[in-house]
């Protein structure tokens, strides 16, 4: 089958949580004999003159704003899959009715997240998927050792992902040691924690560095303003076996009071796999 991914970024543009699971997918998808192409916001024109057996859509915030014509591209295409990631905010609501009900196929990453877009924007959304950010929990998980009494913060700074929240929460508790492995654009977050003698600052962590951090503190606090479809990084941490303290706006906190531990594990571990079976079923 040849593809084609139409997203704003790849890996190679930002490692955020969308990028790495497409990047994930796409992988399974050329493991399974699929050729694959990607379609970026600085990718050329030409790529859109193939002939594609199936187009995936998934973040379109900057190629929409810059290329007028993708999203009425993708909504022409026979085959196009939706593989949404956030919630789609930046698109009309004629223009985001008109791309959903495009569709072969919606995929949403928790019924949380199918449920937010109904209430959002209204019940037109068919042929939906429930598929989980694909983690891999050969690599994500509790490695069974002692903890230090701490509690982490992890990822990008900034007050729709709560920071706002946590430090707040820092100041209220100086008698709790905290741990923060993250970085930011606003210095004021950088400020503060030096400015609390309760934080240790250890700046932007590795990818790869993620498990030993999850395994290594008591427990992790993200309390994010804006609901988040699933987020990742939360779905990880509890595949490491931290504590989660945590608000009702985060996705993969529902999916897993859903269908318990061992069906998380499960169904992130399998979700590279169980989207190509559902893809490829419109074959």
């Amino acid at each position: 089958m040849k593809a084609l991914l139409i997203s704003d970024y790849s890996l190679v543009h930002s490692a955020g949580g969308a990028q790495r699971s497409n990047a994930i997918i796409m992988d399974e998808g050329r493991r399974r004999g699929h050729l694959i192409n990607e379609f970026n916001f600085d990718s050329e024109e030409s790529l859109l003159a193939h002939k594609y057996d199936i187009v995936i859509s998934s973040n379109l915030e900057a190629i929409s704003s810059s290329r007028s014509n993708i999203v009425p591209w993708i909504i022409s295409q026979k085959n196009h899959v939706r593989l949404e990631h956030d919630a789609n905010r930046y698109l009309s609501d004629e223009v985001r009715e008109s791309l959903f009900t495009s569709c072969e196929k919606v995929f949403f990453l928790s019924s949380f997240h199918h449920n937010q877009f109904v209430e959002s924007y209204g019940n037109y959304f068919v042929n939906v998927e429930i598929v989980p950010d694909p983690i891999d929990s050969t690599v994500f998980k509790d490695f069974k050792e002692e903890r230090e009494n701490k509690v982490l913060y992890v990822g990008f700074m900034h007050p729709f992902k709560g920071t706002d929240n946590f430090f707040s929460y820092v100041l209220e508790n100086p008698e709790i040691d905290f741990v923060v492995a993250g970085w930011a654009s606003d210095e004021k977050y950088v400020k503060y924690c030096d400015a609390f003698s309760n934080v240790e600052m250890l700046g932007k962590a590795e990818y790869e560095d993620m498990p030993k951090l999850y395994n290594k503190y008591r427990s992790l606090f993200y309390k994010p303003t804006l609901y988040e479809p699933f987020c990742r990084s939360i779905a990880e941490a509890i595949l490491c076996g931290i504590q989660i303290d945590s608000n009702n706006l985060v996705g993969s906190l529902h999916f897993f009071d859903e269908v318990g531990h061992d069906e998380f594990v499960y169904q992130c571990s399998n979700a590279p796999k169980t989207f190509w079976e559902k893809v490829e079923c419109l074959q």
